[in-house]
């Protein structure tokens, strides 16, 4: 049986045009030495800016070479003279379609062009390899009346040609060999294809340098994000809806690495300087990416442009809007003005935690694209994740997709969770997990110590990591008060509390529920909610909790626990 991508269990239920059903089963009874590659999308880099394209089916031989086939269903006819072609369905209803011959010649071109951009197809050296297209038409019974000039009748596949299929893959390859073929594409080059086109999707898990996962294998994507991520193969531009451990983070950096190793020049930006920390550290080394914290990128560029012109961009800002904030106004608007100094532009550009950026954020952004209206743009976002009460819209060309499966926490922090949570229905995981942990004091010294036992008895008598381990403080303007009080409690043995972000393998990470936004840890201990206005506690409850992968604990006075586990 031939190698299949996607290898389909049951290809019926997908919902692909019956003709496509009938060649992929067809398809997958010829000879192993075959890779059949279903539902083929890509974006290439061309001089105009980025564009797409697809093919129905990709086959594959490490001898032979490359056939794209073009399936076109139902009773078809064709007036070369008047470039006109037609499908009759199964009610007698005719319908123009587009000449089958000139989309897959132009998949053909597409994907060479695909293949040569590729850092890995140009390390391979690979030469001049067979390539050609055909077209497939399952239900008529004769192709003969559909010769053409440029149709040729061994590359047309009709229903005869499925008593033996194989023989009609081999005719059309021979077709296009010729002696200017100088390479094969053998084993590596079947290698890079199914890499660019399907490979297996896996990515380190967030924070992956703390956690031990479960047999120390790597996280594996839902079947869900894969479907995202071939989305992304053919939508330029994309904002990415998603709850809490929906994978947002993941699917960001996965897809910012797929298009700088396609040659795409990419920027992966966020908000928060923690998350770009961790960001910078599991991307370093990847050729054609960069990875920045917006505001680390516009201090950067706006100091590089003083250099340049001698002038303080960031200071004539704050002279011309006085009263508007430098982190979400004047900086932003100063990098704005400073990229008309310094060149700095992508081929792509990835968001994670968009909610988060203010309204005069996306001018820089979409002045730092190469083609404001081609370039891919990808932003992922929580729109109940907004801690920062953002005011923002973003570029209107985006198309919405939606993920709707948590594969971050268990089924009992889910449900804590996502009490506090508005918006399109989100599928619990499967695993169960723990209760939540109550640690219950109506004096915040009390509390500080409860904290601190918990987390000693975790360490010691549990040998759980302490670098899996997150004290979280609900308000960020509280937050010295709690820290100067917890860690005035010092661990048991050789552990310590870690604040500002220096952590160490010894030492237990306390840090703020806003900054710690995008990142998750196998054990929370969320603090300090009922310093929080009541208007700001569920969207601060929704993101404290669902940080955690493993365990929650909740830490507060007996009226604020009450209110959190029944008022809501």
């Amino acid at each position: 049986m031939a190698r299949m991508y996607p290898n389909y269990d049951d290809i019926d239920s997908h919902g692909f045009p019956s003709g496509e059903v009938k060649l992929y089963k067809a398809l997958k009874e010829i000879d192993d030495s075959y890779h059949i590659f279903h539902t083929v999308t890509w974006i290439t880099k061309s001089a105009n800016g980025a564009k797409d394209g697809e093919a129905d089916f990709l086959i594959c031989h490490p001898e032979k070479g490359i056939l794209v086939v073009e399936v076109k269903g139902g009773r078809i006819s064709a007036n070369y003279r008047q470039g006109l072609w037609l499908s009759t369905d199964k009610h007698g209803r005719e319908h123009k379609i587009k000449d089958p011959f000139r989309q897959a010649t132009n998949a053909k071109f597409n994907i060479l062009e695909k293949l040569r951009e590729n850092p890995d197809w140009q390390r391979a050296r690979m030469g001049r390899i067979n390539i050609g297209h055909s077209v497939f038409f399952p239900d008529v019974d004769t192709s003969a009346g559909l010769k053409g000039p440029d149709a040729h009748i061994e590359i047309i596949g009709d229903r005869g040609a499925f008593l033996d299929l194989q023989s009609w893959v081999e005719r059309a390859l021979d077709f296009w060999a010729s002696e200017e073929v100088g390479s094969k594409l053998g084993s590596n080059g079947i290698a890079i294809i199914e890499k660019i086109f399907a490979r297996v999707v896996t990515a380190k898990p967030l924070l992956s340098k703390k956690l031990e996962f479960e047999e120390l294998e790597r996280l594996r994507l839902t079947e869900q994000q894969i479907t995202v991520l071939n989305t992304f193969s053919r939508v330029r531009r994309a904002v990415v809806n998603g709850g809490a451990g929906t994978g947002k983070t993941v699917l960001a950096v996965e897809k910012a690495k797929r298009l700088a190793e396609e040659g795409f020049s990419t920027l992966l930006t966020c908000y928060n300087v923690p998350l770009s920390e961790h960001l910078e550290k599991i991307c370093e080394g990847i050729p054609n990416l960069q990875v920045s914290g917006f505001h680390k990128l516009c201090k950067r560029t706006v100091q590089e442009a003083k250099e340049i012109s001698q002038r303080d961009f960031l200071r004539e800002m704050k002279e011309e809007y006085p009263n508007q904030d430098e982190w979400n106004y004047q900086l932003p608007n100063a990098l704005a003005t400073a990229l008309d100094v310094v060149e700095l532009s992508f081929d792509a550009i990835v968001v994670d935690e968009g909610q988060d950026f203010g309204e005069e954020f996306w001018l820089p952004i979409e002045v730092m694209l190469k083609s404001s209206r081609a370039s891919p743009l990808y932003i992922f976002q929580d729109e109940n994740q907004d801690v920062y009460n953002r005011v923002s819209s973003f570029p209107n060309d985006l198309v919405p997709v939606s993920l709707t499966f948590n594969c971050r926490n268990t089924k009992k922090i889910h449900d804590a969770a996502y009490k506090f949570y508005n918006g399109e229905e989100i599928e619990p995981p499967k695993l169960e997990g723990s209760d939540i942990v109550i640690l219950e004091d109506d004096d915040i010294n009390k509390q500080a110590k409860k904290i601190r036992d918990y987390v000693s008895s975790l360490l010691i008598s549990e040998k759980v990591n302490p670098a899996d381990i997150s004290v979280l403080i609900a308000n960020s303007y509280h937050r010295k008060k709690y820290e100067k009080i917890l860690i005035s409690l010092p661990l048991h043995s050789s552990y310590a509390w870690c604040v500002g972000g220096s952590e160490q393998t010894h030492t237990v990470n306390v840090e703020t529920v806003a900054r710690f936004k995008g990142l998750e840890s196998k054990v929370v201990v969320l603090w300090g909610i009922g310093d929080l206005h009541s208007d700001k506690r569920k969207e601060t409850l929704y993101v404290g909790l669902s940080r955690a992968k493993s365990i929650v604990a909740v830490c507060g006075s007996k009226l604020i626990l009450s209110e959190i586990f029944t008022q809501y």
